[in-house]
């Protein structure tokens, strides 16, 4: 049997094992945050920045898809930082991008 941590997200407090990241996590609680590049067991490397969420304690930002939870941890996933980060990326993402989506050969599902 896996051990469990309390981890509170957005106010809400969670007993979730302890080997789950904070994506994980907050998908088993409903909570929706973003992603781009994750694709689980295939690609975690948090590389898109459009999972990041705000954790107490912590200078920076952290990509929720590769970020492990620890016990009590504390975290936002859409305070006004959040979403600033979250705008500023995606404007970055889409400056690079060719924008025809709906013709696109790499869309998925």
């Amino acid at each position: 049997m896996s051990e469990k941590v309390s981890i509170t997200i957005n106010g809400n407090v969670y007993a979730v094992d302890k080997e789950l990241t904070v994506l994980q996590t907050a998908k088993s609680a409903n909570i929706n945050i973003p992603t781009l590049c994750y694709l689980k067991d295939i690609n975690e490397i948090g590389a898109c920045r459009m999972c990041l969420v705000e954790v107490e304690g912590m200078r920076t930002l952290q990509a929720a898809c590769v970020f492990p939870i620890r016990e009590g941890m504390v975290v936002y996933t859409s305070s006004p930082r959040v979403r600033e980060a979250r705008r500023m990326n995606l404007e970055l993402i889409l400056s690079n991008h060719e924008r025809s989506c709906f013709k696109c050969t790499k869309k998925s599902l």
